[in-house]
């Protein structure tokens, strides 16, 4: 290589880089983001995308040395231009790869022999496309070879507006350069990195990746150089889906430490089914739970479409946030008032009470005959009134519980001059107020047609514009949202597994006749799992006969409750294979007999009849369990699967509504007592939880310590794919909970995420009980 050696260029670029304020000295992406140099492969003076990164490079205020990478050319645009990147007289921070997809591989090896710092590949033609391009990608991973930091494949670049370098392949209007970006924005879709970046609504961004198909750097990635840098307030991530869960829920939790807002839109929520599964549970957490436990558990703010996100990361970029959900509101329209009172709730905003002060101050402002309320309807004649806007805004803000203020106006595309129409006058009254207020004051257009000059006005006087009612109001609600505690997940996080349960817990799932390829143990054994994790169920018994059925029920006492008890079965009720209210001998050897003719017809049945399956034709004969029956509670249900996103958790109403309600929660191994506390206060059913009518408060603490041993055992056991406990009996006050029915379905050879059965069956072994206050009879 002409020039300087690969070593002393490495030196003499990475401290070119990382000398650049805001990033952190010798991260390994510094030299992708703070370029000292770049270099363009494929770039031509025909177009395309070298030339375009050529030009956007330059037009972001690149400092450094900027090369063209041609086999014929001496230059290209100006720009002096190499055979090869082995020409170069320095190895390059940057590699720019506009090439056709199959020389990626090779140049990626060049790139990667030579020290180059990293490289942005734009092509297509990999693993989006099919098995020959994935065979591609395969080979470009191989050459990047854990050594070269890899943008794309697939992707339009990276736009790092803080280190003055625009490796990015179409054209990018630079509103952003030469700013102070407190937003870092990457997406898997180019097309909605590029679409964000470019909304005149958007704070200033530092950053901008498009991630592609993330063959070796991924968002994960991504953040964890974004939360490098002390500029960065907010980071906004598009995504599909994370390779490790994990990895970016320790990321998260370390911005959450630094302050800094993460929001993600994930798209594909309901993209395709879930996995067949036999338990309640995998019906009730779907593909995205595991997304939005992870979201919730961490602080993660979730935005569900790009004008939701772009209000959110507007209001999280502001200089002051909001302390909580609890607006106050104004506007000069009874009509626009009317919007925002109907959406509030809907959206999650609570509308706040003013106190006597507000009150006061806020008459001042309006006509005698006009009321003081929220939203405040200061009337047509406020319109333009800097006065009025200004005191307003002061009162409000002033009030004890008002997290955000908040004024309603529109100045659509076709609104311009602003200044004739007495915009100006009112913003610069609102910004006077926010000056001296702990609140943020927002602009709350009804519509998100908003002419630009109108963004530039708010933005000069301190006043954050949200555009659209539902979006600014989305995003009031989730910035005030209640954060979880913080917590590391970290090794030492979670105390390490009992050996010795370890070993009694494998016996019971590999004990002959258990179970076999990923059918469900019957419930006893199920139950004797669940103890070792100190989850209760009703004192009984398994019996082979009516004789040792009667022995078991005249020991733990009358009445009873009967069910087939066999390998296997999945749900009991569908073969008649409970009865419950036995309340004496006769009674109890009158159920057996009938269970046991009901689960031999199901037996003899079609393959799959009630769960039941013979296809070893080996299948110990069926029995009984016998169980004390319980008395009074609450019905739910606490289950879970270990998949490929770890261990997750599922709480919600139990028995037979479980599915029909969907009343539920999914908490992310893992998590502790207040996690499962918060998730109890989402659900419909906590009202019953927390004593309804009179009703006494149900044992929330022990329920959420089963909730917490059922996340432990499945964390503990990636032998099991998934559990149910439904319905699991809360007491009332201190009297714990139950498990009055329990699912444990092993995992199938080759992995716990391999789930089992057909989606949407009804029932976790055959309940028939349901949510609420669960009496004598119900206990199945």
């Amino acid at each position: 290589m002409a020039g300087l050696t690969s070593g002393q260029a490495t030196a003499q670029t990475t401290g070119h880089a990382t000398g650049q304020a805001g990033g952190q000295a010798g991260h390994r992406l510094d030299r992708l983001f703070r370029p000292g140099s770049v270099a363009v492969v494929g770039a031509s003076p025909k177009g395309g995308y070298g030339l375009r990164t050529l030009r956007n490079t330059r037009g972001a205020g690149f400092e450094g040395r900027l090369y063209a990478v041609h086999p014929t050319r001496a230059e290209v645009d100006g720009v002096r231009a190499y055979p090869s990147l082995s020409d170069l007289p320095e190895v390059p921070d940057a590699v720019a790869a506009a090439i056709p997809a199959p020389g990626i591989p090779a140049l990626a090896a060049e790139a990667a022999g030579l020290g180059a710092g990293s490289m942005v590949v734009y092509g297509a033609g990999f693993a989006e496309r099919d098995a020959a391009g994935r065979r591609l990608q395969d080979e470009l991973v191989a050459a990047a070879g854990g050594r070269l930091p890899l943008i794309g494949p697939n992707c339009l670049g990276v736009a790092s507006f803080r280190g003055r370098a625009a490796l990015w392949g179409i054209e990018l209007p630079l509103l952003h350069a030469g700013g102070d970006g407190v937003v870092a924005l990457a997406a898997q879709s180019g097309n909605m990195a590029l679409t964000t970046m470019l909304s005149g609504r958007l704070p200033s961004v530092a950053y901008g990746v498009s991630a592609g198909n993330q063959a070796v750097l991924d968002l994960s990635d991504c953040l964890e150089y974004f939360l490098t840098d002390p500029g960065v307030r907010v980071v906004c991530l598009v995504l599909e889906g994370l390779s490790d869960l994990a990895r970016f829920r320790a990321l998260a939790e370390r911005a959450a430490e630094l302050d800094v807002a993460v929001v993600a839109l994930k798209v594909g929520r309901s993209a395709g089914g879930e996995a067949a599964t036999v338990a309640h549970t995998g019906t009730l957490a779907g593909r995205d739970a595991a997304y939005e436990a992870l979201f919730r558990q961490t602080g993660v703010h979730r935005a569900d479409d790009l004008d939701e996100m772009v209000a959110l990361c507007s209001l999280l970029a502001a200089p002051r946030r909001p302390r909580g959900a609890s607006a106050a509101v104004f506007a000069s329209s009874g009509g626009e008032c009317g919007l925002v009172a109907d959406l509030a709730e809907d959206t999650g905003v609570r509308l706040a009470d003013l106190d006597a002060a507000a009150e006061t101050a806020l008459a001042a402002v309006l006509p005698p005959s006009m009321a003081v309320r929220n939203p405040l309807d200061l009337g047509a004649n406020a319109w333009g009134d800097r006065d009025a806007y200004r005191a307003a805004a002061l009162a409000m803000g002033g009030a004890p519980g008002v997290d955000v203020v908040a004024f309603a106006g529109d100045a659509p595309t076709h609104s311009e001059p602003l200044d004739e129409v007495g915009w100006p006058e009112m913003i610069e009254g609102a910004g006077e107020a926010a000056a001296s207020l702990d609140v943020p004051v927002v602009l709350m257009t009804t519509t998100t047609d908003v002419t630009p000059g109108l963004t530039a006005l708010a933005r000069r006087n301190g006043v954050v514009l949200l555009a659209g009612v539902r979006p600014a109001l989305r995003a009031i609600a989730l910035a005030g949202a209640p954060r979880p505690v913080a917590r590391r997940t970290g090794p030492g996080a979670v105390p390490a597994a009992d050996p010795e349960r370890r070993r009694r817990a494998t016996a019971i799932l590999g004990a002959p006749g258990a179970a076999r390829h990923g059918t469900p143990l019957p419930e006893w054994e199920g139950k004797r799992l669940l103890s070792l994790y100190g989850v209760r169920s009703p004192a009984g018994g398994v019996a082979a006969d009516a004789g040792t059925a009667a022995g078991i029920a005249a020991r733990i006492g009358y009445p009873v409750v009967c069910k087939v008890h066999a390998p296997g079965i999945a749900h009991k009720s569908d073969i008649g294979g409970v009865e419950v209210g036995l309340d004496g001998e006769e009674a109890l050897r009158g159920a057996f007999h009938r269970i046991m003719r009901r689960a031999a017809a199901a037996l003899d049945g079609p393959a799959g009849r009630g769960g039941l399956t013979d296809r070893d034709g080996d299948r110990p004969p069926p029995g009984v369990l016998v169980e004390r029956m319980a008395g009074p509670g609450t019905e739910l249900i606490v289950g879970g699967r270990n998949d490929a996103a770890g261990s997750l958790v599922v709480i919600g109403a139990g028995g037979v509504l479980t599915e029909l309600l969907g009343d539920s929660a999914a908490l992310l191994w893992p998590f502790g007592r207040e996690d499962v506390l918060a998730a109890l206060g989402r659900l419909r059913i906590g009202a019953l939880l927390r004593g309804h009518r009179g009703s006494p408060a149900a044992d929330t603490e022990a329920l959420a310590r089963t909730a917490v041993q059922v996340g432990r055992l499945l964390a503990e056991l990636p032998e099991v794919a998934e559990i149910d406990v439904n319905p699991l009996l809360c007491g009332p006050g201190d009297e714990g909970c139950l498990a009055l029915d329990a699912l444990v379905v092993p995992a199938r050879p080759g992995g716990a995420s391999e789930q089992t059965g057909a989606s949407g069956q009804t029932g976790a072994s055959g309940q028939t009980g349901i949510s609420g206050q669960a009496g004598r009879g119900r206990q199945d």
